[in-house]
C-alpha cells in the first residue's frame, strides 16, 4: 500500500528499512505501550526475513513518512472472511499527540475499505491506553467488541487487559461527510489497461504539437508494455476518490560514449493525468514514488523529453549539464536528465537512444487504433498569431524568427530559453503566460 496527502506517505516497508524498524522494535520506550519495555530483542536480519514474506494478499508492513522523514509504522493482516487487523505505531515521539496518528489511520482505513476490498477493520489496545480509546471510538467509529481481561503478561509481570474494536465498512462510509482526500499507488494490473489506455486519451487529447492529427499517446501506452525495454516494476497506477486518475510507465534506455561503452537508464512517459486532477500532486507523486523505486532496483538515472518548465521541480536538470545529447546530437531544454543517486551520471557521457517504439509510430496506425474508443473532435492547434498580435513589436519579431506555427510549440521551450530573446520583456513574458493559459494550459516556471 502506497498512500499520499500532501507531506504525508504511508509506503510498503522494504529490506532497506530492517534497521530502522529493528531499532524501533528494540526500543523499550516505542514499544511500552505494548507491555515491552524491553523491546523485542530482534536482529535486523530477522526483520528482513519478515519484511521480504510480506505480500498484499496476506500482510504487509508499512512505513509513515513525514516531510519525507521516518516517523513511525503501520501494519495490516488478512484475517479471512473480509477481515483485516490493523496496527499503528508512531516512534517519533516529537510527532505524537499532534493529531497525526487520525489522520493516518483515517487514510489507511478508507484505502482498505476502498481499494482492497476488505468488509471489517478489527484492532486492539491496552484498556489502558484513553487517548487510543478515544480516537478509535469518537473519532474513527469503531465499537468496541470485547474485552479481554488479564489477557498475558507484559515484560515486568504485570497483567495485562485489552480492548478488541471493530469497524465495517457500512459504518464507515454512512458516517463520511465528504470524501477523504489522498492519493493511493500501485501497479498497472492487466484489468487496468483499457482504463489507462482511455484516461492517456483523455489527457493528451489537446496535443501540444502542431505536426500531428491525432493524439498517440494512448497507442504508445499500449504498445510499450511488449516493448523489449519495458520494466514492469515500475509500471503505476494512480487512484483517488476511488478511480483510476493516473498512470507512469517506464522502458531502459541507454547512454553510449564515443568508444561505444554503454550505460544503462531509465526513460518514462507518458506521464498521465487525468485533466479534472493535474495540479493536484498526482503527477509529482507517481514520479517520486517511482523514482525511489527505481533506485532500489539499481538503475543510475532517468533521462526524458518533456515540458521544461515542469519536470525541474523534481529535480530534472537539462541534458547538456551531463554532457549528454540526443541521439543526433543535439541539446535543448526540454531533454533532461535526472540522476537517481549522487554522482550516478559522474564520467558518463555521450548520446542518449531509447526503444525504436517512441519513434515508430505512424499517423495512419494511431488512427485506424484510435477507432477503438469513442469518437472525440479532433483537436485544433491554435495559430501563432493570437500570440504575434498581442506582442510588442520587438517580442512580435522575435517569436516570428523562431518559425513556429502554433502556440503550442512553446511546451517544448522553457521559460529561460524565451526569456534570452534580445527583445523579450517582463511584460512579454506575462502576456505569452496569460495567452497560453487562455487555452486551458500552463506554461512557465511558475
Amino acid at each position: 500500500m502506497n498512500l499520499i496527502k500532501d507531506n504525508i506517505v504511508i509506503r510498503n516497508a522494504e529490506a532497506d528499512d530492517a534497521q530502522q524498524l529493528c531499532a524501533w522494535w528494540n526500543d523499550g520506550k516505542v514499544m511500552a505501550h505494548a507491555g515491552y519495555y524491553n523491546g523485542l530483542g530482534l536482529t535486523a536480519d530477522e526483520v528482513c526475513k519478515g519484511l521480504i514474506s510480506d505480500d498484499d494478499e496476506t500482510q504487509r508492513h508499512n512505513i509513515i513518512e513525514l516531510n519525507g522523514k521516518p516517523i513511525g509504522e503501520m501494519n495490516y493482516r488478512n484475517e479471512g472472511g473480509g477481515a483485516v487487523e490493523i496496527g499503528i505505531k508512531i516512534c517519533d515521539f516529537s510527532e505524537q499527540n499532534r493529531g497525526l496518528g487520525t489522520k493516518l489511520l483515517t487514510m489507511f482505513i478508507d484505502a482498505l475499505f476502498t481499494y482492497c476490498g476488505y468488509e471489517k477493520i478489527i484492532l486492539d489496545t491496552n484498556m489502558k491506553n484513553e487517548r487510543a480509546r478515544h480516537v478509535y471510538e469518537k473519532k474513527l467509529g469503531f465499537k468496541p467488541a470485547r474485552t479481554r481481561e488479564a489477557l498475558w503478561a507484559e515484560q515486568l509481570g504485570g497483567l495485562q487487559t485489552f480492548i478488541d474494536y471493530e469497524l465495517t465498512k457500512k459504518d464507515w462510509v454512512s458516517q463520511q461527510t465528504e470524501a477523504v482526500k489522498y492519493i493511493h499507488l500501485r501497479l498497472e494490473r492487466p484489468a487496468d489497461y483499457r482504463a489507462v489506455e482511455e484516461i492517456t486519451r483523455e489527457a493528451f487529447w489537446e496535443f501540444w504539437e502542431a505536426d500531428r492529427k491525432v493524439c498517440d499517446e494512448h497507442l504508445l501506452v499500449h504498445k510499450l508494455r511488449n516493448a523489449v525495454g519495458f520494466v514492469p516494476e515500475l509500471d503505476f497506477v494512480a487512484e483517488t476518490d476511488g478511480k483510476l486518475v493516473g498512470h507512469i510507465i517506464y522502458s531502459k534506455s541507454k547512454i553510449m560514449n564515443e568508444s561505444g561503452k554503454e550505460h544503462e537508464a531509465l526513460i518514462f512517459g507518458p506521464l498521465t493525468v487525468l485533466p479534472e486532477y493535474q495540479s493536484k500532486g498526482v503527477g509529482k507523486a507517481l514520479m517520486l514514488h517511482s523514482f525511489r523505486i527505481a533506485r532500489r532496483l539499481g538503475f543510475r538515472a532517468v533521462i526524458i523529453f518533456g515540458h521544461p518548465d515542469y519536470y525541474p521541480r523534481v529535480g530534472f536538470r537539462r541534458a547538456a549539464e551531463f554532457d549528454i545529447t540526443t541521439d543526433d546530437g543535439k541539446n535543448f531544454d526540454a531533454f533532461m536528465a535526472l540522476p537517481l543517486y549522487d554522482g550516478a551520471l559522474d564520467g558518463i557521457s555521450g548520446r542518449y537512444y531509447i526503444d525504436p517504439v517512441y519513434s515508430q509510430l505512424t499517423q495512419e496506425e494511431a488512427l485506424e487504433f484510435d477507432k477503438r474508443f469513442p469518437y472525440k473532435e479532433p483537436y485544433i492547434s491554435t495559430p501563432i498569431d493570437v500570440l504575434l498580435n498581442r506582442l510588442e513589436p520587438a517580442a512580435r519579431k522575435e517569436i516570428e524568427n523562431l518559425d513556429k506555427k502554433t502556440i503550442e510549440c512553446f511546451n517544448t521551450m522553457s521559460e529561460r530559453s524565451i526569456r534570452a530573446l534580445p527583445g523579450i520583456t517582463e511584460s512579454d513574458i506575462e502576456t505569452i503566460r496569460a495567452v497560453i493559459k487562455e487555452l486551458g494550459h500552463k506554461w512557465g516556471e511558475r
